[in-house]
């Protein structure tokens, strides 16, 4: 894995270094998005921080990947203790991009696919009853539609984002509804 970074790494300084005439790096036509969020519908509740980023292709067309991790706000409710709720999603995807008459506002509507690993602990401490703990950690394909809006025209843009999973296909949508995401933040592109 190491050998493969820094093999990555040669060839891009090499390709970036290795013309006559020296153009913009094309590491400067990232745009990166973090953003904190919430799965509302996840029992317990839990609070999000993710990172997209995107580069743009030929035309309004991008290529993104999106990185998410998200941990429980509520530790305790019904006599159950949340002792750690985790889920960490990674997916990549491509996607288009349609902008209004002046570009301030812009929509971006991306197919991701990835993976997604949950784990969870919980203790069930009701009086009179003995105490029960339940754990479990599972990796899960994760398939879905992303949609960012954008706005702003400079460096800097203030960035909403849904993620609507499609998986798992049975019982769909019921199925999904506790992995929907809506999250907020702010892009930036980097300098040219």
């Amino acid at each position: 894995m190491r050998n493969r970074f820094f093999i990555y790494l040669i060839l891009l300084t090499g390709s970036v270094y290795g013309q006559n005439q020296p153009t913009s790096s094309p590491l400067s036509r990232f745009t990166i998005k973090p953003a904190i969020g919430v799965l509302p519908w996840s029992l317990p509740v839990k609070g999000l921080a993710s990172v997209l980023v995107e580069y743009p292709l030929k035309g309004h067309w991008v290529a993104g990947a999106h990185t998410m991790l998200a941990s429980a706000i509520a530790r305790n409710t019904y006599n159950i203790e949340t002792n750690y709720s985790l889920q960490l999603s990674q997916k990549f995807g491509i996607g288009y991009t349609m902008a209004g008459p002046r570009k301030f506002i812009r929509l971006t509507l991306m197919a991701m696919g990835g993976v997604r690993r949950t784990a969870f602990k919980e203790t069930l401490d009701y009086p009179g009853l003995e105490k029960i703990t339940t754990k479990s950690s599972t990796l899960l394909p994760d398939v879905g539609l992303l949609v960012d809006w954008s706005l702003g025209r400079k460096r800097h843009t203030f960035n909403a984002r849904v993620y609507l999973p499609f998986y798992p296909f049975e019982g769909y949508p019921i199925s999904t509804f506790q992995n929907i995401s809506i999250e907020m933040g702010m892009g930036i592109k980097l300098k040219r």
